[in-house]
């Protein structure tokens, strides 16, 4: 509650998870307004002309097709839309596809607009390459998505970072600053309610759409507390919700600092320079870095926070182009923390891209040690690129890896320590990997040799 042809533009490169995952270009004629497959055709040309490796458009208007086919049935539709085979010619793979997309919009009627076909097409294509940074956002997701990456905000809601968990959905966060905040919502209150209705047998898309709404306008949540026997119930007016970089930076007893890193957009590089000189007036004597949930951002913010904490001149991650190019990508300053100072990592499976590529690099160089949950699993460089109604595809456009060499996509990084955090954790008020980090670190600083 959180990579043009034509008229298209490109944009910086990014590490970010797709499927977690934002002004648009402004709208111009509705995509398949009269019937036509016009945008489809528009987002086949963005694959071809930027992805990593060759694109067959056969195979991409086939899976756009069977994206289709499954759409209308799901509706009760049914019509006949085959498959186009392999070996078929780009003009001919074009023009199968654009009868089948007429039909397709004949037999919806008024179940769905050609737009909306349009987009389920398109994200059948994307989704075909089983690649975690290659997707589609419609324009509202896209519009989020720019904003937040500016450091603006991106939508509207009370401002909380929702958990599944077995079935039920805690508060994971409040984010800073936000209505939810404000009204004393706290971290793992459980949601029964949004308004009158049970979150029970949600799923998250639907209790993350009944918390946004228009802003001004209210919403009540029913809270289960840990340590509350009572159900407590808030009032949230919605607001315009902007998401920080940084969520905490404190120093805990014992002088260990705490610092949650949401997300790497504008001036998160800055932002986490600023945390750690504050921490250190404050007598930091070790770090515990929260990466959990974080789905990774711009590249050149994760190099300015790899400046940051880890020694000058060491291998961070590596990079794969087109024609065999590989490039190691290694620090290029002095870091703000001293290298003696120990550090710990928190990780989780919503860990991803280049907070996974921070975590190995971390675990690589022998700079700390990860706790949590092996992450995400989801490496790659892409651009985000705009079509023509204001939506946009996510492209991957070269390969990562660590700095080492190692191969992150599909795998994830093991953490040294496992905290696996359950529900009767949360229930609890029980943070696993946050304690257990807390008491390494504590047995540490009380060896005498500190």
């Amino acid at each position: 509650m959180n990579h043009r042809f034509g008229v298209l533009q490109r944009v910086a490169v990014i590490l970010i998870m797709v499927t977690l995952l934002a002004p648009v270009a402004l709208a111009q004629t509705p995509p398949a307004a009269n019937g036509e497959p016009s945008l489809v055709f528009e987002a086949l040309r963005v694959l071809q002309t930027n992805y990593v490796d060759p694109v067959d458009p056969a195979r991409l208007l086939s899976a756009a097709t069977e994206a289709l086919r499954k759409e209308l049935s799901s509706k009760g539709i049914t019509v006949e839309l085959t498959d186009i085979p392999a070996s078929t010619f780009e003009a001919d793979a074009r023009r199968l596809f654009a009868e089948r997309f007429t039909s397709a919009v004949s037999a919806a009627g008024t179940s769905l607009t050609p737009a909306q076909l349009s987009y389920v097409a398109i994200r059948g294509m994307t989704e075909s390459f089983k690649d975690s940074h290659t997707g589609f956002l419609n324009p509202q997701q896209n519009q989020e998505r720019r904003a937040r990456q500016r450091g603006q905000s991106g939508f509207t809601g009370v401002g909380i970072i929702l958990l599944p968990k077995e079935d039920k959905f805690y508060v994971w966060s409040t984010i800073p600053g936000g209505p939810a905040e404000a009204a004393g919502v706290r971290d793992f209150d459980r949601i029964l309610k949004v308004n009158d209705i049970s979150a029970t047998s949600l799923q998250v898309d639907q209790v993350s759409g009944m918390i946004r709404g228009v802003p001004g306008t209210p919403v009540t949540l029913t809270l289960l507390r840990p340590g509350v026997a009572d159900p407590i119930v808030v009032t949230i007016t919605r607001a315009p919700i902007l998401v920080p970089s940084i969520f905490k930076a404190e120093v805990l007893d014992g002088g260990i600092g705490y610092i949650k890193l949401y997300q790497f957009v504008e001036g998160t590089a800055r932002d986490f320079r600023t945390a750690i000189t504050k921490l250190a007036s404050l007598r930091m004597r070790a770090l515990v870095l929260d990466l959990r949930g974080n789905g990774g951002g711009y590249l050149h913010e994760l190099n300015g926070v790899l400046n940051a904490v880890l020694p000058n001149n060491v291998p961070v991650y590596t990079e794969m182009r087109q024609g065999g190019f590989t490039r190691v990508q290694r620090t290029s300053a002095t870091p703000i923390m001293p290298n003696t100072m120990p550090m710990w990592v928190l990780v989780d499976e919503g860990s991803a891209s280049a907070a996974e590529l921070l975590s190995a690099a971390i675990q690589e160089n022998k700079r700390g040690q990860l706790i949590g949950e092996k992450t995400a699993g989801a490496v790659e460089a892409s651009i985000m690129i705009d079509l023509s109604d204001g939506s946009a595809i996510s492209v991957t456009t070269f390969r990562l890896a660590t700095g080492r060499g190692v191969r992150l996509e599909g795998v994830g990084v093991k953490p040294d320590v496992d905290a696996l955090l359950t529900a009767a954790d949360v229930e609890e008020g029980n943070d696993r990997a946050l304690s257990t980090a807390v008491r390494i670190a504590r047995q540490m600083l009380a060896q005498p040799s500190r």
